[in-house]
């Protein structure tokens, strides 16, 4: 299941951004004054009047590191390509799958190879609403 939120609307809220390398291994000293501010909606949404948040429900996406939970940021002016992750309505059902366009056909895969892809045709109502560009997710 997913559930979506409404488009982005502008808003604004600065951050402290600590503009230096962080270790992931031993740990490094920082200069406590080297921060700037950040606009996370600048850092994430590259298109705002085209962009909406959706939250995923259940956990079937984890093997691609999307969690239940999880909010999808999608744009619906990104160019669609092949291999790109897609948020799509079929039969008026929401899904996310990667988008396959393979010799000019189109299919939407799953990302359990165990499922056949599916070929987008004229007797399957489909539409690609957009290309899910960020994940915010919590650990």
């Amino acid at each position: 299941m997913i559930e979506l939120f409404g488009s982005f609307k502008g808003s604004t809220s600065k951050l402290p951004f600590y503009d230096v390398s962080v270790s992931a291994g031993i740990p490094i000293p920082i200069d406590t004054d080297s921060h700037t501010v950040i606009d996370l909606n600048e850092f994430l949404i590259e298109h705002p009047n085209t962009t909406f948040f959706a939250r995923i429900t259940g956990d079937e996406l984890s093997p691609v590191g999307i969690s239940n939970g999880d909010i999808l940021i999608i744009d619906t002016d990104v160019e669609l390509v092949d291999g790109k992750l897609v948020l799509a309505t079929l039969d008026d059902n929401l899904t996310v799958k990667y988008y396959r366009n393979i010799d000019g056909e189109q299919y939407l895969e799953s990302h359990d190879s165990f499922f056949t892809p599916l070929e987008l045709g004229d007797e399957l109502s489909w539409k690609i609403i957009g290309v899910i560009t960020k994940i915010v997710h919590s650990i």
